[in-house]
């Protein structure tokens, strides 16, 4: 029984981790307690009925940075479209927070 026990433990694990991490969505407040640096600016181009944060968390699930913002959401209405500019950042702080 203990043998299962410890197999079924390491196993949940190791599949709880990610190979490859995606961006997590954030506010820009969030820029203002650690070091962050700018990676990339994206403009997204979406259905204008898509839900705007699963469409923009597809959208960044490739990149390496570590979280993502929203600056602005644009629609338009000709042509069903919705756009976002979505900047991408790096975590230079490695977790650690200033107060």
């Amino acid at each position: 029984m203990r043998k299962f026990n410890l197999a079924f433990i390491a196993a949940a694990l190791l599949s709880s981790f990610n190979a490859t991490a995606s961006p997590e969505l954030n506010t820009s407040a969030v820029l203002n307690v650690g070091y962050f640096q700018k990676v990339q600016e994206m403009t997204i181009y979406g259905d204008i009925k898509q839900d705007i944060v699963a469409l923009a968390t597809k959208e960044v699930s490739d990149s390496n940075a570590d979280l993502f913002i929203i600056d602005d959401i644009n629609e338009d209405i000709e042509h069903n479209t919705v756009i976002l500019l979505v900047s991408l950042y790096d975590d230079l702080s490695d977790g650690l927070v200033n107060r």
